[in-house]
């Protein structure tokens, strides 16, 4: 189902808005409004934030940072109890363009409170399959040529596995991924960091598999590829964080949420310090976040890119076709 005037897409997106809002309204969720500028930005691994300056009242200047979703926002809402809260807001990135990406994006949001992440897979699951619905009629949706039924049967694999499946190793082990890495002819990945070799095989050999033949929930990242993710209990070295894809475009991302002031000060400290190495400084964490993530309760949250969903829902090849100036069959 493809869409060509601006009326046509604009109607589109409404229902499939409409939808995730009749979803959460019904499930007791409280829609919020949170601001995007902030005092202190997100800190997550590979994702760099907007730095703009203002005045306030006084007619100081300081600077603020455009969210890059508004998680840290969020969380301090459910800390001082507003319960299970969910937001469809505009986000900002600084990265480069792309046939999937903006730099800034619409973002659906929301945390459940008294959950872990298993929850938040049926949430994901649930919301993608209403939202699909409410545009094209049924539960099947169209990328690349190729029909996904999200009524099922979902595939859900850990990373693990989907690491070995695609890229022939065997845990996160960092030699066994510069062999693999070599195997292509990228060995000059040798002083790379952990992450670092982690993301450059998982680009080239594990992120183009993952749901390429049904819709597909990958879970149990390694503990080193989540700031606010908690690790699990049995298996500390492995968080309780999910990513959901269809058609091989990743459509959200959620985790049940790390408490520990301590642990997230230091997890936050370190991307602080590896954003200031590429030159981006002053990202200093918000200790204000940090006080209420004590206060936060056992709860998960998960993020949805809409401008993907709507793109997945009206059969667009880009991501331009579906964002305001609308460029159908066009990149940006």
């Amino acid at each position: 189902m493809r869409f060509k005037t601006t009326r046509e897409i604009l109607k589109a997106r409404a229902r499939m808005e409409n939808a995730v809002r009749a979803y959460f309204n019904g499930e007791g969720f409280v829609e919020v409004t949170t601001p995007a500028a902030l005092m202190f930005p997100n800190l997550d691994p590979n994702i760099k934030p907007i730095r703009l300056s203002a005045k306030d009242l006084s007619g100081t200047s300081s600077d603020y940072w455009l969210h890059t979703s508004p998680e840290l926002s969020m969380k301090k809402l459910i800390a001082a109890g507003s319960g299970s809260i969910f937001q469809i807001c505009p986000v900002f990135r600084d990265e480069e363009v792309t046939p999937v990406h903006n730099m800034e994006f619409s973002m659906l949001e929301w945390y459940r409170v008294e959950t872990d992440y298993n929850t938040a897979i049926k949430d994901s699951v649930n919301v993608l399959l209403a939202a699909i619905r409410a545009v094209t009629g049924t539960s099947v949706a169209t990328t690349g040529g190729s029909e996904f039924d999200l009524e099922g049967p979902w595939e859900e694999i850990t990373m693990n596995e989907a690491f070995k499946r695609f890229a022939g190793v065997d845990a996160f082990n960092r030699e066994d991924m510069l062999d693999a890495l070599g195997a292509k002819g990228k060995r000059e990945a040798l002083n790379a960091d952990l992450e670092e070799i982690f993301f450059r095989l998982y680009v080239q050999s594990v992120e183009p598999e993952l749901g390429r033949y049904r819709p597909t929930v990958v879970k149990e990242f390694p503990s080193f590829l989540g700031t606010m993710a908690k690790p699990k209990i049995d298996e500390p070295e492995l968080l309780e964080r999910f990513e959901i894809f269809i058609g091989s475009l990743e459509l959200a991302n959620g985790f049940s949420e790390l408490t520990d002031p301590d642990e997230l000060e230091r997890r936050m400290k370190k991307v602080s310090l590896a954003l200031a190495r590429d030159g981006l400084s002053g990202a200093r964490v918000d200790r204000e976040f940090l006080e209420a993530s004590s206060r936060l309760g056992r709860c998960a949250g998960v993020s949805v890119g809409m401008d993907r969903l709507a793109m997945l829902a009206m059969g667009a090849d880009t991501i331009s076709e579906v964002i305001f100036p609308f460029r159908v069959g066009e990149d940006r």
